[in-house]
């Protein structure tokens, strides 16, 4: 069987190293908080190979994918995920958590990693593949918002995946940096018979629908289902409300 040029290398002590040096002292740097919201249950372990799929509006998406694992689902799931070969050579140790090259201008190429996200998913329980399926950065208001067949392709490869959406966003407020923002879908099943392209159209119907409705929760100041997953640290403006807050008369 052919395999993607780069392959995923475990190394669980790097992985730790990865997320609490680089991940989140990266996200709380850029980040005045990072908030999640759960639409449904999280997706189980024991329930078979999972394909989180979610839109790619940002250079950060894979650090709050990485979040989530950690996070979220707590390391519960052996994770993978699909980054581009160019991206990817040039980022090495990121193969340590879990990523594998894909190079969607090479059919070949691509059908490899397709094979190789399959083989891996069905090799053992417990096991989760990222994947950003409109295939390059997109504006988090363009629509439509297509999804490519990898992730159906993979699904049928494996014998049938449980599928879940995630949507992510990032806004500017009222503070010096962005928020960046998480609603995770509710997780759908797929079975190996399913038809590839109905598959994507729901895929990318229940994706949409995820997306706006994150949208809609920020215009609309709906945050309350949000909660903060990482802190970031004070910007300026937070800072000297503070400091104007201690020079107050009381």
């Amino acid at each position: 069987m052919e395999r993607p040029r780069i392959t995923a290398r475990h190394r669980p002590l790097a992985e730790w190293t990865i997320f609490n040096v680089l991940v989140r002292g990266a996200l709380r740097r850029h980040f005045a908080r990072v908030l999640v919201r759960a639409d449904g249950p999280l997706p189980d372990p024991a329930g078979g190979p999972v394909i989180a799929y979610a839109n790619h509006p940002s250079w950060w998406d894979g650090y709050l994918a990485y979040a989530v694992d950690r996070l979220v689902l707590r390391d519960r799931f052996r994770g993978y995920v699909m980054v581009d070969e160019r991206q990817l050579a040039r980022y090495p140790f990121f193969r340590w958590v879990g990523a594998f090259s894909v190079d969607l201008g090479a059919p070949r190429s691509a059908a490899a990693s397709v094979a190789y996200a399959a083989d891996e998913l069905a090799a053992a329980p417990g096991r989760m593949l990222w994947i950003f399926p409109q295939g390059e950065l997109q504006p988090q208001d363009r629509r439509p918002i297509r999804v490519a067949r990898g992730a159906p392709a993979v699904a049928r490869r494996a014998g049938g995946a449980t599928l879940w959406p995630v949507a992510l966003r990032y806004e500017f407020g009222d503070r010096q940096r962005p928020d960046a923002l998480i609603r995770l879908g509710v997780p759908h099943a797929v079975g190996p018979a399913d038809d590839p392209a109905t598959v994507s159209a729901d895929m990318a119907s229940r994706l949409t629908s995820l997306v706006d409705g994150l949208s809609t929760d920020v215009a609309a100041g709906r945050l309350d289902a949000y909660r903060v997953l990482l802190r970031g640290r004070p910007g300026v403006n937070e800072r000297f409300d503070r400091l104007r807050g201690r020079a107050e008369p009381s």
